[in-house]
């Protein structure tokens, strides 16, 4: 395991449930958008989650076809940035404005993914 790009290690995309899952499965689009964030807030991006394995994804009530199974989408948070205005910068990255961005204030997090356009409130 190493280094995915400058700032991120591919340890931190890993499957929550402890299975490890994720390694080598990660797109790299995702990676790419998360680097052009990053530079854009000037902060660190912390992955609350990224890639989960079908098990965990069902677990925690995530679709089948999600992408976080597929290795294209992250629950971020950044410490100072509300989950809306994190989301409003995730729209300038020209991958998530193409792909999805979900806010989810209560829970405090971002998702992200390289998928297909499509934008919600959870």
């Amino acid at each position: 395991m190493g280094r995915l790009s400058e700032h991120f290690d591919e340890r931190e995309f890993l499957c929550r449930c402890g299975c490890g899952g994720g390694s080598g499965k990660i797109h790299p689009n995702l990676v790419m958008g998360l680097e052009m964030l990053r530079d854009l807030v000037k902060l660190p991006i912390v992955l609350a989650c990224a890639y989960r394995c079908p098990a965990h994804n069902a677990a925690v009530g995530g679709v089948p076809n999600s992408y976080h199974v597929q290795g294209m989408a992250a629950d971020i948070h950044v410490a100072g940035l509300t989950p809306q205005e994190l989301a409003g910068q995730a729209a300038r990255v020209p991958l998530f404005f193409q792909g999805g961005i979900g806010i989810y204030p209560q829970r405090g997090f971002v998702h992200v993914d390289v998928g297909h356009k499509r934008r919600w409130m959870g």
